[in-house]
């Protein structure tokens, strides 16, 4: 088949499973490893190559990195499926990713993998996030980037103003992305080891995102604040009545110990979360900062874009966190209040023995 876009790839220094080739178009699948294990995603995308028209493929799930080339739609392409990796979101997720050469550098061409949704059609596992990338070896003008991207585009410059990023990206139950890479100047000696990194940083910046939009969901489904605060407002109900009967003060005393400890444990679970969002987060800026990232002029940030499920995590983080602060802080006070009641209740209890006795 001739040259494989693989060039050192896949060597034990340089574990980068991108190719450098210009031009160079792609689209990289990544599948939570919470929902699925090797031998599922090995199975998917033997499945997912099957159905894309890609035959006879050998893959094992013993091993971690494979690689070979094939053809789609009448064109030399490259596999890459990765199990495990040097990347930093190899944690999370599995990648599949197909790469092509496209014949003419005129323009990059997005036809060979516009539209790719397998899974739509077959019983195939649906991706956490999925994005093409389109590397141009020659400048674009502005004009061609928003004719290609079709809607509103944000970009960044990259490597002291060298190359230029564009693209956009929707956070939905799928998130996905669309990006076009060209150099700033035309000259024929790209530093490919940048394209082959800045392809490598976006796949680590898309899963990074996939992760915590999946981490957000997580948080916005768990709503233990709240119902243990309505539980205790049950309970400081109950223990409002005029009359309590003697049993009735046990009970209370033990499901508000009980309310008390599950919003220990919610504290625990949040500071764990919160913890993996930072986490996440100094990855991110770590990936940005190696980038040496720069504004656009009179266009909008895409890293910030790509960074918006951050804030949005954060806030309602934040959020869950304060409601299960004040379900500790209510429990403190009807422990309290079940104290006093009880002290009462005995107190009146004692008096209507002394009664009973002096008559």
């Amino acid at each position: 088949m001739g040259t494989s876009l693989l060039l050192h790839a896949l060597s034990l220094q340089d574990r980068i499973l991108e190719p450098n080739q210009l031009p160079l178009a792609g689209h990289v699948w990544a599948f939570a490893k919470d929902d699925c294990s090797r031998e599922m995603f090995v199975g998917n995308c033997i499945s997912m190559l099957s159905s894309l028209g890609i035959e006879n493929v050998e893959v094992s799930w013993n091993d971690d990195i494979m690689a070979f080339d094939a053809r789609y739609r009448d064109e030399a392409v490259t596999v890459i499926i990765s199990l495990r990796d040097d990347s930093l979101a190899s944690d999370y997720f599995y990648f599949m990713g197909i790469w092509s050469c496209p014949r003419s550098s005129k323009a990059p061409e997005s036809d060979l993998f516009s539209g790719l949704a397998p899974w739509s059609d077959d019983d195939l596992l649906k991706p956490d996030a999925s994005f093409s990338v389109m590397v141009s070896d020659h400048p674009l003008m502005f004009p061609q980037v928003n004719d290609l991207l079709g809607q509103e585009v944000f970009g960044q410059r990259l490597y002291n103003d060298h190359y230029y990023v564009c693209g956009r990206t929707v956070v939905d139950d799928m998130q996905s992305g669309e990006f076009i890479v060209y150099p700033t100047a035309s000259g024929l000696n790209h530093g490919r080891h940048e394209v082959r990194h800045l392809l490598y940083s976006l796949r680590n910046l898309m899963a990074l995102m996939s992760r915590v939009v999946r981490l957000y969901e997580r948080i916005l489904e768990d709503d233990v604040g709240m119902k243990l605060y309505q539980e205790l407002m049950l309970l400081m109900n109950r223990a409002d009545q005029d009359a309590v009967p003697v049993p009735e003060w046990d009970r209370m005393v033990c499901e508000n110990g009980r309310i008390s400890l599950q919003a220990a444990s919610q504290q625990v679970h949040f500071r764990t979360v919160g913890n993996e969002l930072h986490g996440i987060r100094r990855l991110f800026d770590a990936i940005l900062t190696e980038l040496n990232v720069s504004e656009m002029t009179g266009v909008p940030s895409l890293f910030d874009r790509m960074a918006t499920p951050f804030v949005h995590s954060f806030d309602l983080l934040k959020d869950r966190v304060e409601m299960v602060s004040r379900s500790e802080r209510q429990a403190q006070i009807l422990q309290q209040l079940l104290h006093s009641r009880m002290l009462a209740a005995q107190q009146g209890l004692l008096s209507e023995l002394l009664k009973q006795m002096q008559t």
